[in-house]
């Protein structure tokens, strides 16, 4: 047992590290394509690329997380394992084609909504985009369930800078906005074939499987909750393209890289993560509000920093032409945190066997995030849009904690009030930097203040420090064991 713990405990920082370098390598293809493309070109590539992630979605059926949960219980070597490797890819395979086919069908609506050219003539990349999306995606799943998850970090990262260096390189020599499509495309080829050379045994279609209802019962709800937590979170692109048009979603998309960096590096580490959490669920709930309250207090701390250099960061990377987002991703900077508490609540239930619990605390979201969206973007544009998911956020924040508390009152509180703690400097300090002009020294100021505040509220706290400081010498720990021979 302390060998598999050791296993998705050293996962989970291999993944961090490899996405660290795969988010460098996205994002100077963002800032390569903010300084030779149109901001036009740019908005409809972002616009793109939320239909595409519809489009996976809508392939997925829950297919993702589902093999995690099921196949981290099983032996890698055994058949069972394989057999229920191949159908969940060959599932996945057949409902990515449907889901383009689909897509196909409603192209000529989605040419109405969005009477954009640059947009129009993008769109056709959707297609393979998305097909390679959803079979690299169950790709990685299964490495996950494999305990692969060495693999899986020189995968992440290897595809990343892969895409970088094709993308970048197309846009200097003058291909334009293709180029991003194009980088994309090839890098995932090159990734899933590489996974096939090195586990060809998986890579078999079959159909076959003596436990299907199983499958896509547990599958469903998750499912269910990935498409509203899409809806939640794309939602405000869209209406924002639909009323400000392709230039306000580049700067709001642009805004959203680096507060979407946090985001990135819990996305590659949650597929250890909760294979750890099928793998071990006895743990108590005192451990779980103590770790949350580690997480959020982490986030807080990253946020102020973002936040007080939101200014440099976007005339560093996009230019001044992209000055309009600085209170944008001020915004989306409070916004991550609350979001990845959320994602955070959510792996506490997926692992611990409740995906319908999950789906149940996406439902208020996405009403609190429409209602929202419809009355602040058309008023504040981009900067509405963003505050429109921090409260969605936040509010989800209340829900989940609810849900993952359940009857236990004296838990609920403790979570309510951990995220109370955080919220409150974080929410002045935003609200000050967007409405007051400030010198840059005086946001340094005061980010040193909001520090001083979530100290002294004990959001960050002496003990935290010590308690990841020894996590990281632990895992460094299990690490060195694992490499010892005999």
């Amino acid at each position: 047992m302390e060998q598999s713990k050791a296993c998705y405990l050293s996962g989970i920082l291999l993944s961090a590290g490899a996405n660290v370098a795969g988010m460098g390598a996205s994002l100077v293809t963002i800032m390569v394509a903010a300084r030779l493309l149109s901001k036009d070109d740019l908005g409809a590539f972002f616009l793109v690329m939320v239909v595409v992630q519809f489009v996976a979605l809508m392939s997925d059926l829950g297919l993702k997380n589902t093999a995690i949960k099921i196949l981290s219980s099983l032996l890698p070597q055994s058949v069972e394992f394989v057999q229920t490797a191949r159908y969940l890819l060959a599932v996945a395979i057949a409902s990515s084609v449907v889901a383009c086919f689909a897509l196909w069908l409603v192209m000529p609506f989605l040419k109405w909504l969005w009477p954009y050219e640059s947009f129009h003539s993008q769109l056709l990349y959707a297609v393979p985009v998305a097909i390679l999306t959803v079979v690299l995606q169950v790709v990685t799943s299964l490495l996950v369930g494999a305990k692969e998850l060495k693999r899986l970090a020189a995968l992440s990262a290897g595809i990343e800078v892969l895409r970088a260096m094709l993308s970048t390189s197309a846009l200097a020599v003058g291909c334009g906005v293709n180029s991003l499509f194009w980088g994309m495309i090839l890098s995932r080829v090159v990734g899933i074939g590489a996974i096939w050379a090195a586990m060809p045994t998986l890579f078999r279609v079959t159909l076959q499987y003596p436990h299907k209802a199983d499958l896509f019962k547990f599958g469903g709800w998750l499912y269910a909750g990935s498409l509203m937590s899409m809806m939640i979170v794309r939602c405000s692109d869209l209406i924002l393209t639909t009323y400000m048009g392709t230039a306000a979603l580049a700067i709001y998309s642009a805004a959203m890289q680096i507060p979407t960096t946090m985001q990135r590096v819990f996305e590659a580490v949650r597929p250890a993560l909760l294979g750890y959490v099928a793998a071990y669920q006895d743990t108590h709930r005192g451990q779980q509000v103590e770790a949350v309250r580690i997480v959020t207090a982490a986030l807080a701390v990253t946020t102020t920093i973002l936040i007080a250099l939101s200014g440099v960061l976007m005339d560093l990377l996009y230019s001044e032409r992209y000055q309009d987002g600085v209170p944008i991703m001020q915004a989306l900077s409070v916004w991550m945190t609350f979001a990845i508490v959320n994602y955070f609540y959510s792996i506490i239930l997926i692992g611990n066997g409740k995906p319908k619990e999950s789906f149940l605390m996406t439902v208020p979201q996405l009403i609190v995030m429409f209602i929202s969206t419809l009355l602040l973007v058309p008023r504040y544009a981009g900067y509405g849009a963003a505050v429109a998911l921090v409260i969605t956020a936040f509010l989800g924040n209340v829900v989940a904690a609810k849900i993952v508390a359940a009857d236990d009152k004296e838990t609920w509180h403790a979570l309510v009030v951990n995220l109370l703690r955080a919220a409150i400097p974080l929410m002045l300090f935003l609200i000050i930097t967007v409405y007051v002009e400030l010198s840059f020294f005086s946001l340094i100021c005061l980010s040193g203040a909001t520090l001083a505040l979530l100290t002294v509220l004990k959001v960050v706290t002496t003990k935290d420090i010590r308690v990841i400081r020894q996590a990281v010498w632990e895992m460094k720990g299990h690490l060195s064991v694992r490499r010892t021979p005999g």
